[in-house]
């Protein structure tokens, strides 16, 4: 007898065969059995507080989803906060691990699409696509490139420690030079206002002496005026004898002895008049040599190069020809320590000079005013040195030259690099430029650092035309030596470049790659031998 199964059962049947199919196939869309699956690791301490009794929040805070609705593949938080794991929620992020090689994440939509996108092959956990894992294969490359940046990193960490135990013993050495400065400024500032006070002095009683000079030659030419003025007049009277003759009184007989030159009675008093002009004259005379011989004392005193006092003074001559080599020296030799110092020295001379010089001396000593104007000179000259010095001390110390002073070794230097028509100076704690030819842009002043010592900011370069001022941003890493490279303008005014220094050859860095790479040599497959 023929069985025929009625149309009802068979209906029914399909319907168990489809539901027992779709079971299946949620089962094996749904990822494997990891409670952190698809999960970042700098995500991981946000997903563990989940517990079957609890809720967390969306990471966007608009709702809850407890352990149950954690990656179930359906879609509880808008941000797919709940689904890392799944393709459920279209802004979810799934990390793939990728063991041997460098981890990714990837948009949740990519999840179980039939492409392998994770080298290891997580991403297409459905069982659909067969994914070979080739993570290892593919991150030979990688592990190359951080081995060699190990290498430089211990290398650099080394530069780096040595860079710093100068940066400090130098610092050390200029605050203790900063100190010993002011002190010497002091009492030099002191020497100098008593030598500016002596020249004073000095100069007070020579214009006293040329006031009474340029009197005195205003009283004679004045007295000589009036000697001439009287003598015009005698000569236009009438002479005695020339009366007597008019009268005819009496015959004057020749008397040879009264007669000048010119046959002409001279009267005895005319007589005196003319050799009080003589005498007079002579006096002139005398006096001009004097001030010409004055003159030209002043004038062999200085160009001799001697200090233009007598061999009974007690100022020594060799002092002062010392100092002057000494204002050729560096201020390294200036203020080294010694049983005599150059200090010492300008001190002694100058004590020299006050016990020397009489301004009280009628008239001026002209070697001596000169010496003291000599001294004078070189003494403000040298104080003018030191309070420079002192200055740039005081600027160079209040400098931010990092935690450990790290960068101490920029300051003073320009790092350059040419990138096609252009030559990029940086040049740290001062100012940055761009250079084409003999024109220069000034790309900004030195600002500070920023984003914990990782970046040198310069800001209000020149103004662009129609825009902003320029700016610089010079991103540090780490590197052998000091090397600017990758000058570039991604907007418009503002300029970005790289720098390779030791100084950011940090010792928590080296340990982070290096248990990177322990990591990485954990995850070799059996059997696979990596030289690396």
């Amino acid at each position: 007898m023929e069985t025929r199964i009625r149309p009802n059962l068979m209906l029914f049947g399909c319907s168990i065969i489809l539901l027992l199919h779709g079971i299946t196939r949620s089962a094996a869309s749904l990822p494997p059995i990891d409670s952190l699956f698809g999960v970042s690791p700098e995500d991981a301490s946000y997903y563990k507080g989940l517990s079957s009794a609890s809720a967390i929040k969306c990471k966007d805070g608009s709702k809850k989803f407890n352990k149950s609705q954690f990656n179930d593949d359906f879609c509880d938080c808008p941000d797919g906060t709940d689904e890392p794991g799944t393709s459920a929620c279209p802004n979810g992020k799934f990390y793939c691990k990728n063991a041997g090689h460098a981890p990714i994440v990837l948009y949740s939509s990519r999840v179980n699409d039939g492409i392998c996108d994770c080298c290891d092959g997580s991403d297409e956990y459905d069982g659909k696509t067969i994914c070979p894992n080739t993570c290892w294969e593919a991150g030979k490359v990688a592990r190359e490139k951080l081995k060699k940046k190990i290498a430089t990193y211990q290398e650099g960490v080394t530069i780096r420690r040595k860079e710093i135990e100068k940066a400090k013993l130098s610092i050390s050495k200029e605050e203790a030079e900063l100190e010993k400065l002011k002190e010497e400024e002091k009492i030099l500032n002191g020497l100098v206002e008593k030598l500016k006070e002596r020249k004073e002095q000095i100069e007070k009683a020579e214009e006293q002496e040329r006031l009474q000079k340029e009197k005195e030659e205003k009283e004679r030419k004045e007295a000589q005026a009036t000697k001439d003025d009287d003598t015009k007049a005698e000569d236009t009277e009438p002479k005695p004898k020339d009366i007597h003759d008019d009268i005819g009184l009496v015959d004057q007989p020749p008397q040879d002895s009264a007669e000048d030159n010119h046959g002409s009675y001279t009267e005895p008093e005319l007589g005196d008049h003319s050799i009080e002009d003589k005498l007079s004259n002579d006096g002139a005379g005398e006096q001009d040599g004097s001030i010409q011989n004055t003159e030209q004392l002043v004038e062999d005193s200085t160009s001799d190069g001697k200090d233009g006092l007598d061999s009974g003074n007690q100022y020594d001559s060799s002092s002062s020809q010392r100092l002057e080599s000494d204002d050729e020296l560096d201020f390294s030799d200036i203020t080294g320590t010694s049983s005599s110092s150059w200090l010492d020295k300008i001190q002694q001379r100058v004590k020299s000079i006050f016990q020397a010089v009489n301004i009280f001396q009628k008239p001026v000593n002209v070697s001596e005013a000169a010496q003291v104007r000599k001294e004078y000179d070189e003494s403000s000259s040298k104080l003018s040195k030191i309070q420079s010095r002192i200055s740039h001390l005081k600027q160079k110390l209040i400098e931010d030259f990092g935690p450990e002073k790290e960068f101490y070794s920029f300051y003073g230097k320009c790092f350059e690099s040419k990138q096609n028509k252009y030559v990029y100076k940086v040049c740290p704690f001062k100012q940055a430029t761009q250079e084409e030819g003999y024109s220069t842009t000034r790309l900004g002043s030195w600002e500070k650092f920023e984003e914990s010592y990782r970046v040198m900011q310069f800001m209000n370069g020149d103004k662009c035309w129609n825009g902003p001022d320029r700016s610089l941003k010079v991103r540090l890493r780490c590197g052998l030596k000091n090397e600017l490279t990758d000058v570039d303008e991604p907007s418009r005014c503002e300029y970005l470049a790289f720098l390779a220094t030791p100084a950011l050859c940090i010792e928590d860095k080296l340990k982070e790659l290096q248990e990177k790479m322990e990591s990485l040599n954990k995850d070799q497959p059996m059997g696979i031998h990596d030289e690396l």
